[in-house]
């Protein structure tokens, strides 16, 4: 602080990183005629990443009733990376008919900055809970990007091959601001209640820039206007509220608000050839939220929010990308944008006394126009555009809006102490159901993923000397599609671990943590059983303990992986990825306990704050 009236706080952050990447893909892409395309895909990479992040808040007390708030961040980051894909397609597991493949080599640097800017002044009258706010927030960013793709194709037909090459450099640059308004008022209507108005205007403007040249033997000079766009794209809107809230005595708070949001979608094609499109929405987006303390140990809340989801600038971008012949990919500037319903509760159980808890959560989310993909799987060459061909086998994805979105996730979790071993038990489940529809072929498609979780932990400390931790976890996936039966699938992953601390009087620790998983289900060589064991020794010294030297192995078996399957609206990939294996760390710590003593806070600022809107 700096006197009464202004205080100040900034930070600064930067890291740097170097990542070597080795990711195997199986992908399983669902058709229309059951006949399945399978891609077999291994990626190395090597990327080096750097960021520098800068944030500030200064507040001003201009007199007891009015203040500025001038919040600004500053972030800028880079990115070099270098890799070799290849990827195999064929069609059938049992039988495979190959298709083709492909071997790229890519090389990019790009580098970014955004810049955000946050000033609210706020006025408090004399009648306590009227209040004024107003705000204006600024937003730019700027991403540009040069990239070199070196690559070879191959494919398959009737028993011959036909190789084709590519070798282009591209420049990319794509920049965007986006300038908001806000203007809340609040005014009290009884000692417990409130309604607050809310305007909020906004424009956003996004360009890009994208010019492809091709290497003619001695340099990229020239210039391909197939693979070369220019695209402007502008979202204004107004978007005007009133919300009703209630407090009564912390035990109960609601609010239920309903807001107009008027939206105009324009989108611009400056190059290759010019094109216009203009979309206009209107919504009425309500919110409610509930909370009531049922009990000195128990409480409710429920939360409800409409909201809308606009489509990026790439998205929107109508140039059909071929860079990839085998998975080529186009814009569309038709699409509008996504309305989303979501609905959320939670009821919670604590009993200091008992030591014992309880926690329910459930959630449910739909959406309309829900931003999919439209994938055709080409069976026989086919001409797309600019007298481009998609050969046999290859894909091109399109982003639409389609209808079915469902998403409804639950988790419950339950506690209890078991004195005689002096441990705590908890024990959870969870059930999660979602259904992503989509496009295969021009035939609708919906896929069905049902995860099913349960849990046990047995948390103990017996002693500041002793301590251990039991744990099981088991996850289920299983998913359906609508276009064939056979498409259904299912996998389960076991997770098992251990940990055990022992410290002795002296002041040295021992630390153990065991974990063993398994997965089954998955496609051929990435069902996995493996262990990860990690220990540590140390001490602890100084005085009252504050400062610890500890030297830790991780992954003592070598056996470390990274396994994940991903279920879209077209297809299920598993995926393994290199990770760290066997390693060495020598840490200090020291900790800082004493902060001095804060001071007494006032009874009823909380309060006060939400009647006035804060």
């Amino acid at each position: 602080k700096y006197g009464p009236k202004l205080s100040l706080t900034a930070s600064y952050f930067y890291n740097q990183s170097t990542n070597e990447n080795l990711s195997i893909f199986n992908t399983e892409t669902f058709t229309s005629g059951g006949n399945n395309l399978f891609s077999n895909q291994t990626n190395n990479s090597t990327t080096q990443n750097y960021n520098h992040r800068f944030n500030m808040r200064l507040e001003y007390k201009l007199d007891s009733n009015n203040s500025i708030f001038i919040i600004p961040s500053v972030s800028v980051q880079g990115n070099n990376s270098t890799g070799v894909t290849s990827l195999n397609n064929f069609f059938g597991r049992t039988d495979p008919d190959s298709i083709s493949n492909s071997l790229i080599r890519n090389g990019a640097e790009r580098s970014g900055y955004n810049i955000r800017n946050n000033i609210l002044y706020r006025h408090s009258f004399a009648k306590r809970g009227r209040s004024l706010s107003l705000g204006f927030n600024t937003n730019f960013t700027r991403n540009a990007g040069e990239v070199i793709t070196d690559a070879a194709f191959r494919f398959y037909k009737d028993g011959i091959s036909n190789d084709s090459a590519r070798n282009q450099f591209g420049d990319n640059l794509t920049n965007g601001e986006r300038y908001e308004g806000t203007i809340t008022y609040t005014e009290p209507i009884s000692l417990k209640s409130q309604l607050q108005f809310e305007y909020q205007p906004s424009i956003q403007y996004n360009k890009a820039d994208n010019q492809t040249f091709l290497f003619d033997g001695a340099k990229y000079a020239t210039f391909d206007p197939s693979f070369s766009n220019k695209f402007d794209n502008t979202v204004t809107t107004n978007r005007g509220g009133i919300t009703y809230r209630y407090n009564k005595n912390r035990d109960e708070n609601l609010a239920i608000g309903l807001n107009y949001q008027g939206t105009n979608l324009e989108s611009q094609r400056i190059f290759p050839s010019v094109t216009s499109v203009k979309q206009s929405f209107s919504d009425f987006l309500p919110n409610a939220f509930w909370r009531k303390k049922l009990s000195a140990t128990s409480n409710v809340r429920i939360f409800y929010r409409a909201s809308v989801n606009f489509p990026s600038v790439n998205q929107l971008q109508d140039v059909v990308d071929v860079s990839n012949p085998l998975r080529v990919s186009v814009g569309n500037p038709l699409l509008k944008q996504s309305n989303t319903q979501f609905l959320g509760g939670r009821y919670s159980y604590t009993n200091s006394k008992t030591s014992k808890s309880f926690f329910a959560n459930i959630f449910a989310q739909t959406a309309r126009n829900f931003i999919s993909n439209a994938t055709f799987i080409a069976s026989a060459d086919s001409l797309i555009q600019n007298g481009d061909t998609l050969k046999r086998g290859s894909q091109l994805s399109k982003p639409v809006n389609v209808d079915g979105y469902r998403n409804i996730r639950s988790f419950f979790t339950y506690s209890m102490p078991i004195k005689a071993i002096k441990t705590t038990i908890n024990v959870n489940a969870g059930i999660s159901f979602s259904e992503l529809p989509g496009l295969i072929n021009n035939v609708a498609t919906i896929t069905n993923n049902i995860v099913y979780n349960s849990g046990v932990v047995l948390a103990s400390n017996v002693s500041e000397f002793i301590d251990f931790n039991i744990n099981y976890n088991f996850a289920l996936n299983d998913a359906k599609n609508s276009l064939n039966s056979r498409l259904n699938n299912r996998f389960i992953n076991h997770t098992a671990g251990a940990t055990v601390n022992l410290l002795s009087k002296k002041g040295w620790f021992i630390q153990n943590d065991v974990t063993n998983q398994t997965f089954t289900g998955l496609s051929e060589g990435f069902n996995q059983s493996f262990w990860l064991w990690n220990a540590g020794i140390g001490k602890k010294f100084l005085k009252n303990n504050a400062g610890e030297l500890k030297l830790t192995v991780f992954d003592l078996l070598k056996q470390n992986q990274s396994i994940s399957r991903t279920i879209s609206e077209t297809g299920i990939e598993d995926r393994q990825s290199v990770v760290l294996q066997q390693y060495f760390m020598l840490t200090f710590t020291y900790n800082l306990k004493n902060f001095g003593t804060p001071k007494a806070s006032r009874g009823g600022d909380e309060g006060e704050g939400y009647r006035r809107g804060m």
